[in-house]
């Protein structure tokens, strides 16, 4: 059994000022193995935030089923949602505001989410320091975030999510606001936390290349997985040929695949030495995208 297991996953937001209902997830298909580092790349609307704000817990899919560490999110109520977000998330946000509060100091903002769980003051102060140690802040720890760099920053939120040692560590664009070098550096940190601490992350960008530091890249597009592949041979986007087949028969194609065929025309399925094979006639061309 993967460590998340996502259904038929459904997020439909209402506008109650315009009585519009938009359809920001379409029914996602993902399982992901504990202690796995994943992204999420798409472009934007494309749904991958959505996607992190209910594995958080933040907010409650419209419909299908999520399950975390055998929690089921979809059959909790708000308050048990509250709870879960305490124990066993950790966040990390684009926006440095959202990770620190501005007027304390690094080490204290990494002990407020020990002191919430009642950790004692000396332990937390112990815990607090060898954390931002991990993440190389150890001669920081007396600085405002505002007498740090943006990756320093960045670094010193990774350790406050990390504080209260939960079991699923979210990111949503955390290198948006770095430069490359600068995001290099924080994601070695990331890296590392992950492996050592055998913590199970999902990582939400637009850039490609961070993408390829995780060890497996999913690409949504429209609310729907369009295709997965491990990162180690990856090269290109283009080289990304998974996808997942959902129950009803359904699959979301890659981009790069659906841009060389006609929509809205017939798709033919042939079974060919145990593979299935999809092609499309036009005009005595046949392109074909294989599964």
């Amino acid at each position: 059994m993967a460590f998340i297991e996502v259904r038929d996953l459904i997020k439909i937001y209402h506008t109650k000022e315009f009585n519009v209902r938009v359809p920001a997830l379409r029914g996602i298909e993902l399982e992901v193995n504990q202690g796995e580092f994943i992204s999420i790349i798409g472009p934007s609307g494309s749904g991958k935030t959505t996607l992190l704000l209910v594995l958080a817990g933040m907010t409650e899919p419209s419909a299908g089923q999520i399950s975390v560490g055998g929690v089921r999110l979809d059959q909790l109520t708000e308050d048990s949602r509250s709870l879960y977000r305490r124990f066993k998330v950790g966040t990390l946000w684009q926006i440095p505001n959202r990770n620190l509060i501005w007027e304390i100091n690094i080490l204290e903002n990494v002990e407020i989410p020990l002191r919430l769980l009642g950790v004692p003051r000396e332990q937390r102060k112990k815990d607090a320091k060898e954390l931002l140690s991990e993440v190389g802040l150890e001669k920081r720890l007396k600085h405002k975030p505002s007498q740090l760099s943006g990756g320093e920053v960045q670094r010193a939120g990774l350790a406050c999510a990390l504080a209260h040692n939960p079991v699923l560590l979210l990111a949503d664009e955390p290198t948006g606001e770095l430069d490359s070098r600068t995001a290099g550096e924080l994601l070695k940190y990331f890296k590392h936390l992950n492996e050592a601490h055998g913590i199970t992350a999902i990582m939400v960008t637009h850039d490609f290349d961070v993408a390829k530091s995780t060890d497996r890249l999913i690409q949504i597009v429209d609310g729907r997985i369009s295709g997965y592949s491990p990162t180690e041979k990856l090269k290109t986007i283009r080289d990304m040929h998974h996808v997942y087949l959902d129950r009803y028969g359904g699959i979301q194609l890659p981009r790069h695949v659906v841009d060389k065929l006609k929509v809205q025309r017939e798709i033919f399925i042939d079974e060919e030495d145990g593979k299935v094979v999809l092609h499309q006639n036009n005009s005595n061309d046949v392109k074909k995208a294989k599964k």
